[in-house]
């Protein structure tokens, strides 16, 4: 299992770094300051050397002269390397993080439905908002401080090595100790990292929840309810953010405490050489001071373990993501010239192995003809319409349109000739307009092709009897409307669904509840549109409501995944069964609530 750990580390880390290929230049450009502000910061304590030998032994003033000099040079350079370095680490950092944004995004928009209802919308949005960020972090702030304080160490350690090869060697010896330590380190971090991931998807997913639901919350009095939820989630979170500070804080100082021996013994021995002659008063002091300035790159380096594992977990999440199995389209063909016929030839489909949600469905819809679904919830009724739009696949039998298997036709061409309204309306914090002309490039036309959108669009509200209320909004078909439409009444939106459904003009039209969230007179209104709409256009509703399918060309009543009545409205009254037993039920509440 450690040696699969170690696997997936070095292929997720060989993964981040292919993404650096893109900006190969900007990152070579800014290694090479980073290492120069290194050296800056190295030359710096390495003028010791001449200032003690020359200065201070010899007494020659001239170098004295002189050093002001090399002081605001070095400085000079060193802000100059700092600001490339910071600059450049930044635009390539922020290039992968947008990168990667990018492609998880384009990811959840090709992954079967099956992967949203097993994940939390809390923990997807932490992906792109909280995770790549991490990613940032290892990709700038960890890259920068290990080139600048690793290249200090190894300037160092050449110097070491170049005064005295023995005492370099004394100093190495406490490398595998520091190893050791930092083996066991990254191993916690590991761990805690990918703890604070999961910790970061349950907050904020109980944060949405909360931000989302606050008028279900507030009306049944869930406030101490909700915030002791939120409570416990960020108390893991909290918990999984001092285990990895107390993991730094024991590691850091145990990394200083062995270096610290090392530097003694190094300093210590330095001093017996100088008083042997070997090395120059220049040479001690110059060392003395190295040492001293190599224990900050040590604990910053030190410290970076743990920023590093954090990016690395975030990293590993966003990668499995993005290799998650997208949604099967094995359908070559196009469908073109749609007439409308819809076909089930004894449909099975389960969404688990447990329980079976449709057993041998089978109908057929002529093209033009309208067909309606009832029955109780859980019935089967919205998985039909799922399957034909292939939001999943049927576990045996087919679904035809047009006598055309529809696993054989591609998805895009199969949903560009089906529309949907359903009772959960989800609207785009844009304008009205570009919500009824969804995926169309609205504000980027011009001239006539604007013109000729407007027509549709201002069309398409009409007959879904929204034109008035949008007359009526400050900005008309320009007004932003919110987040899902949060500016809107609900029958409003409701309308501004069934307007967009319009526009598309497809010739199979699914209206699912698609008048549930309209009082009677407005229902009246629309329905008199989808009358309109739905001529020589196949349709399938689904409704609890039954008044509005009283004219469908058939009823199908669907029990437990079974169809048990079909027939009109009249046939079903007459049988005096499922369907029967409904539609009074229904009138009596009716005359009940009037």
């Amino acid at each position: 299992m450690t040696q699969q750990n170690e696997l997936n580390k070095q292929s997720t880390f060989k993964r981040l770094r292919g993404y650096l290929r893109h900006y190969k230049l900007a990152f070579f450009v800014a290694v090479v300051s980073n290492l120069s502000y290194a050296g800056m910061d190295f030359l710096f304590v390495l003028a010791l050397k001449p200032l003690t030998d020359e200065v201070l032994v010899n007494n020659n003033n001239e170098i004295m002269e002189n050093v002001p000099f090399f002081i605001v040079l070095l400085l000079t350079v060193r802000g100059i390397a700092s600001f490339i370095s910071a600059y450049c680490m930044s635009w390539v950092g922020q290039n992968i993080v947008h990168k990667i944004q990018v492609e998880v995004v384009d990811k959840y928009l090709r992954l079967p439905s099956q992967y949203f209802d097993s994940n939390s919308v809390g923990k997807l949005v932490s992906k792109i908002t909280f995770d790549t960020q991490q990613v940032a972090t290892v990709t700038t702030d960890t890259f920068t401080k290990l080139l600048r304080e690793g290249g200090v160490i190894i300037y160092i350690l050449c110097f070491i090595f170049y005064t005295s090869w023995q005492l370099a060697s004394l100093f190495l010896i406490s490398a595998p100790l520091i190893g050791l330590i930092v083996s066991l380190a990254s191993k916690r971090f590991k761990k805690i990292s990918k703890n604070i991931q999961m910790a970061m998807g349950g907050l904020t997913q109980n944060t949405q929840e909360v931000v989302d639901g606050y008028k279900v919350i507030k009306s049944f009095g869930g406030e101490d309810f909700e915030l002791k939820r939120f409570n416990l989630e960020a108390h893991k979170n909290r918990t999984q953010n001092i285990k990895m500070v107390a993991t730094k804080a024991i590691s850091t100082p145990l990394i200083q405490l062995i270096a610290g021996v090392s530097l003694a013994l190094v300093i210590y021995f330095a001093g017996k050489q100088l008083t042997m002659g070997n090395l120059t008063a220049g040479d001690f002091v110059a060392m003395l001071g190295m040492m001293i300035m190599m224990l900050k790159p040590l604990k910053i380096i030190s410290n970076l373990n743990s920023v590093f594992q954090k990016g690395m977990a975030a990293a590993q999440s966003v990668f499995e993501t993005m290799d998650e199995l997208e949604e099967t389209d094995v359908g070559v063909e196009e469908l073109t010239n749609v007439n409308g016929k819809v076909e089930f030839e004894k449909v099975n489909f389960s969404y688990n192995k447990e329980n079976q949600t449709l057993s041998s469905v089978s109908f057929k819809i002529e093209a033009g003809q309208k067909f309606a679904l009832v029955g109780k919830s859980g019935g089967g009724k919205s998985t039909v319409t799922n399957l034909l739009l292939r939001f999943y696949e049927a576990s045996s039998g087919k679904v035809k349109i047009d006598d055309n298997d529809i696993t054989n036709v591609t998805l895009k061409s199969l949903r560009k000739h089906i529309s949907i309204v359903s009772q959960q309306v989800t609207l785009f914090n844009s304008s009205v307009a570009a919500n009824i002309a969804y995926a169309v490039d609205f504000d980027s036309l011009s001239g006539s092709q604007r013109t000729i959108e407007l027509e549709k669009i201002e069309s398409a509200a009409k007959r879904a009897h929204a034109w008035d209320f949008i007359q009526r909004l400050p900005n008309g078909f320009e007004e932003l409307i919110g987040e899902n439409g949060s500016k809107l009444s609900g029958g409003q939106r409701q309308r501004l669904a069934i307007a967009r459904a319009l526009y598309k003009d497809a010739p199979i039209v699914i209206l699912d509840e698609a008048t549930s969230a309209l009082d009677t007179e407005a229902e009246r209104h629309i329905q008199a549109a989808f009358d309109s709409l739905t001529k020589n256009r196949t349709t399938l509703v689904i409704a609890h409501r039954l008044s509005t399918i009283e004219k469908a060309d058939c009823i199908l009543v669907m029990d437990e995944g079974e169809i048990v009545e079909r027939g009109t409205h009249q046939q079903l009254l007459d049988n005096n069964s499922i369907y029967s037993n409904l539609y009074h039920l229904q009138f009596s509440k009716a005359d009940h609530n009037q």
